[in-house]
């Protein structure tokens, strides 16, 4: 009878392993998505109870009423040069009732050209304004296509303020 080593070392091949989990390495690198992230530029609007300043050298404030917008813009821009800035501007609904978002933004961009260091501007949306109308008064004030490359857009002013969506009364916002 033959007697087996009680001890007997056995070696274990490796070379297969690395040869499996290599392939499935490059399979693994061959297959992966990388990552790929993309941001929504969606500032979401502060929230105020009235018209307060900003604290900046110029506030610009945005109405909302049924006859159309009420442009106001006020205060000193940081360059001296350009003055005081003083405007108030009534931009009526077009023809078929909708807002001039168009006129909008070109006033906007005067404002704008004044006061390049401006970024906010408070938009005040009369009782009973549409959600669709305060959307569109945002997207006009954010920013417009570039008169050079259309394909490009410019930013006016990149942090909405809005005021008077909350009443002082519990009653919910009646729908128009």
């Amino acid at each position: 009878m033959v007697k087996r080593r009680a001890h007997e070392e056995k070696e274990v091949d490796l070379a297969a392993l690395v040869d499996v989990l290599s392939n499935m390495l490059f399979f693994l690198l061959a297959t992966v998505t990388f990552l790929q992230l993309k941001t929504l530029n969606a500032a979401v609007p502060a929230l105020s109870t009235g018209p307060v300043s900003t604290g900046k050298a110029v506030d610009v404030s945005v109405e909302i009423h049924p006859t159309g917008f009420a442009l106001k813009a006020s205060g000193d821009p940081a360059d001296k040069s350009q003055g005081s800035l003083q405007v108030q501007l009534d931009i009526p609904r077009t023809g078929d009732g909708k807002l001039d978002t168009k006129a909008l933004t070109a006033a906007l961009w005067d404002i704008k050209k004044k006061a390049p260091e401006t970024k906010n501007i408070m938009i005040f949306p009369e009782q009973g304004t549409q959600f669709e109308e305060i959307v569109q008064t945002m997207d006009a004030s954010r920013e417009m296509k570039s008169i050079l490359d259309s394909k490009k857009k410019v930013p006016l002013f990149t942090r909405p303020v809005l005021s008077e969506l909350v009443t002082d009364d519990d009653k919910p916002r009646e729908a128009p």
